[in-house]
């Protein structure tokens, strides 16, 4: 009996599927009859627009309703940003060139003060050093004018 059992073991193990490494390829007729119909085609269609346009509604709402426009605001912001750092750069050079001669001015006015305080001081000194040279010319000359 025991023989019996072993072949019943064997057929029950032969009779469990086996599986198929070769894929099977369905047929462009099982294709048409499971393919979904038109109207539910449709509605995935308009199901993943709204899907896309939910997911649009979560963030940040668009600034500019398309490219172009995009575009062309940009460029307008870049024309207006030049055109300020343009002005900007012509008053910074114009009161640069005020300063400019604003400080030569001073230094003008310092040299000539400086010369004039040089002069000053050079002819105190002649008139220091003609006093204790000769204190009887310069008697003389006071006699001269009286």
């Amino acid at each position: 009996m025991q023989a019996s059992e072993t072949k019943q073991v064997r057929k029950r193990q032969s009779k469990k599927l086996v599986p198929q490494l070769v894929e099977t390829q369905s047929s462009p007729i099982d294709e048409v009859l499971h393919a979904p119909l038109i109207d539910q085609a449709v509605n995935l269609i308009q199901q993943t627009q709204l899907n896309e346009e939910k997911i649009e509604q979560r963030g940040r709402p668009k600034k500019y309703s398309s490219q172009e426009e995009a575009e062309r605001i940009a460029a307008e912001q870049r024309s207006h940003a030049q055109q300020k750092y343009r002005i900007q750069r012509q008053e910074f050079r114009a009161s640069a060139n005020d300063l400019q001669l604003l400080l030569i001015r001073h230094l003008q006015k310092t040299i000539i003060t400086n010369d004039q305080i040089q002069i000053q001081y050079k002819t105190e000194r002649q008139d220091k050093t003609e006093k204790q040279e000769s204190p009887k010319v310069a008697g003389q000359m006071d006699r001269w004018t009286d």
